[in-house]
C-alpha cells in the first residue's frame, strides 16, 4: 500500500469515529408516514429530537425514539471517554428507503463534514 493511499485510508478511518449509525429494517409502517416524523427531527440535537419523538402522538415515532437511542448507544460504544453532553450530538443523516422499509439514521458531532456511504 502506497503512503498517499494509507493516509487517506487512516483519514476515512478516523472520521468514521465520530459517527455513529443505526438501522431498522423490515418495519411495517409505511415509508410516507414514517417520513412525516422523520422530517421533523432532521438535523435537530440529540435532546430535541428525543423530545419531539417522545410526545409526538404517531405510532413511528416510537420506532424512531428507539432507532435514535439505538445510535446512542453505538456512539457510547466507539467514544467511551467522551461525554454525551459534552459532544453536542446531532441528527446528521436519516434516510427512508421504501424498497425494504428500512432506515437509516446516523448521528455525529458538530464541525465534522463526513458524507454516509448510502449503498451499505
Amino acid at each position: 500500500m502506497g503512503n498517499r493511499k494509507r493516509q487517506s485510508a487512516l483519514a476515512i478511518k478516523e472520521s468514521k469515529k465520530s459517527l455513529s449509525l443505526a438501522k431498522l429494517r423490515n418495519c411495517p409502517t409505511s415509508p410516507r408516514k414514517m417520513r412525516l416524523v422523520a422530517d421533523q427531527i432532521r438535523g435537530k440535537s440529540i435532546d430535541s429530537a428525543l423530545s419531539i419523538l417522545k410526545f409526538s402522538p404517531k405510532q413511528s415515532s416510537k420506532k424512531l425514539e428507539k432507532l435514535l437511542l439505538s445510535a446512542i448507544s453505538n456512539w457510547q460504544l466507539k467514544n467511551e471517554n467522551e461525554d454525551i453532553e459534552k459532544a453536542k450530538l446531532f441528527i446528521s443523516e436519516i434516510i427512508i428507503i421504501h424498497k425494504t422499509n428500512s432506515i437509516k439514521t446516523s448521528i455525529k458531532p458538530p464541525l465534522f463534514s463526513d458524507t454516509l456511504d448510502t449503498n451499505s
